[in-house]
């Protein structure tokens, strides 16, 4: 009997082999035989503590020996199951029973080699500003004013210095991450590039697709900032980028979910395209659908001037803009 299981098992897996196409082979194999292992030894990782924990995702934040004044920010989340996974996951997993009655068992699976269990980023050194991103906190709801803005968020905004976003302008400029960059396009006035995403950690999880689109006017630091003359920009961003991600990836338009973050995580204008399937960074409060800017920018010009806009703001995260909205 375990014979034929076994062999029924070898030719389920032989056949899903042969009949493999080549874009899986470009998309899978090959990133994986070009990647080089990391030299962080996290084995000298000294944990200082555990600022988040989800079903999904991990916080912790910690140091190095040899640089025990920087903070070093880990965020550990586990990996999206894809269909094309299975023969290299049960080929590669050790199980270990905890558990038996009658038919029923269960077991703590163990993996024997690399199979992309965990992506992990890593923030370092690592500001408060991160910690606190990263960090389990109090959300509450606040109900923005046109006053509201001009008295209180946007002197919040003016206050961050501008080396905050300078990873934003490297990425700009061409001279960090060129080499991620999808789609590029450099009109100062309606121009962006598009990239892919870290939460989207292998483009083989096409249901994991998630993209950013930075524009390349620095002017425009968040939705507040959006009047009726860049609906021109929001048009060509949507449009160059719903093409490239239907040709590059055959995922259609309809399955793609575009919208912008207000507050934003960081405040240089940025759009995200999100596979329909992502379930995070969508929540009401946060995203803002791109569709529905372009249509009420296309009302009035000035709309998001005057709008009342209601988001939720973390008592960490935001901390500056939390004490003064709700003060």
């Amino acid at each position: 009997m375990h014979f034929m299981i076994d062999r029924d098992v070898g030719m389920l897996c032989t056949v899903f082999a042969v009949g493999l196409s080549v874009g899986y082979l470009a998309n899978i194999l090959l990133p994986k035989m070009l990647q080089k292992k990391s030299s962080i030894d996290l084995s000298k990782f000294q944990l200082e503590k555990i600022t988040k924990v989800f079903d999904n995702e991990m916080c912790v934040v910690g140091h190095f020996p040899n640089r025990p004044n920087d903070r070093a920010l880990l965020v550990l989340r586990k990996q999206k199951f894809a269909a094309g996974d299975t023969c290299r996951i049960l080929s590669n997993l050790t199980l270990r029973q905890i558990h038996e009655n009658d038919v029923y068992s269960n077991h703590i699976g163990v993996f024997s080699s690399d199979n992309d269990a965990l992506h992990v980023t890593m923030i370092y050194p690592a500001t408060a500003a991160h910690i606190a991103k990263h960090t389990e906190q109090t959300f509450h709801f606040v109900v923005e004013t046109q006053e509201v803005y001009e008295k209180v968020t946007l002197p919040y905004i003016q206050s961050i210095p501008e080396d905050k976003i300078q990873w934003v302008y490297n990425i700009l400029d061409g001279t960090q991450e060129a080499e991620k960059i999808i789609l590029q396009d450099k009109d100062p006035s309606n121009g962006f590039l598009l990239l892919p995403d870290t939460k989207w950690a292998r483009s083989s999880h096409i249901e994991s697709l998630y993209c950013l689109a930075l524009v390349q006017d620095k002017k425009i630091r968040s939705l507040r900032d959006l009047t009726g003359k860049h609906l021109g920009l929001l048009r060509n961003v949507r449009d160059k980028c719903l093409e490239l991600i239907a040709t590059k990836y055959g995922v259609p338009a309809t399955s793609i979910r575009v919208f912008v973050h207000y507050q934003p995580s960081y405040y240089h204008f940025h759009i995200h395209f999100a596979h329909i399937k992502v379930p995070f960074g969508i929540f009401v409060g946060k995203a803002i659908l791109l569709e529905d800017i372009i249509y009420n920018l296309s009302q009035d010009d000035d709309h998001y001037k005057k709008a009342t806009i209601s988001f939720v703001v973390g008592e960490q995260q935001h901390a500056e803009l939390y004490k003064s909205v709700l003060a």
